[in-house]
């Protein structure tokens, strides 16, 4: 299901601050709630380079070179448990800072995907797919699975 919603314009004065907009839903779910433990942990991923980075009991990749090379449209993004806990699906909720849009992603537990290791044993279970990104400024990706969340802030 896709829902677009977005702030009327007035004639009259703008708002001091609009309200978000959501762009895309994969699938008819709520956010979860914020964790009571004073907010989801968050790392500024601008210098992680390409591996991806780690926080709050989530890892999510390619940051670096190759995620700002994929600005403005689609882009690859692959989410994992840390460590891995079970066999449940992860949310991924895409925020534009400056203009406030929000994106929701949903990926299956069903179509997580094992990392082939260079030796050819199987590493981990990744969550593989793609979101949208804007052309420029900073995106807030926070990531949720199972109890765990954590967020990873990137400038285009």
């Amino acid at each position: 299901m896709l829902l677009v919603t977005q702030t009327a314009c007035s004639a009259g004065p703008p708002e001091a601050v609009p309200p978000p907009s959501t762009v895309a839903w994969t699938t008819p779910v709520s956010p979860p709630a914020t964790p009571s433990s004073g907010g989801v942990p968050c790392v500024d991923v601008d210098r992680a380079g390409d591996e991806g980075a780690s926080v709050g009991g989530v890892r999510a990749g390619p940051f670096g070179e190759n995620l700002r090379s994929q600005r403005g449209g689609v882009a690859k993004l692959w989410v994992a448990q840390d460590p891995v806990k079970g066999h449940l699906d992860a949310l991924i909720r895409v925020e534009h800072v400056e203009s406030r849009t929000v994106a929701y992603y949903v990926r299956d537990a069903a179509a997580t995907a094992a990392v082939v290791n260079d030796d050819g044993s199987l590493g981990d279970r990744i969550y593989p797919g793609s979101i949208l990104l804007p052309r420029e400024g900073r995106v807030r990706i926070t990531v949720s699975i199972g109890d765990a969340s954590g967020c990873f802030v990137h400038t285009l």
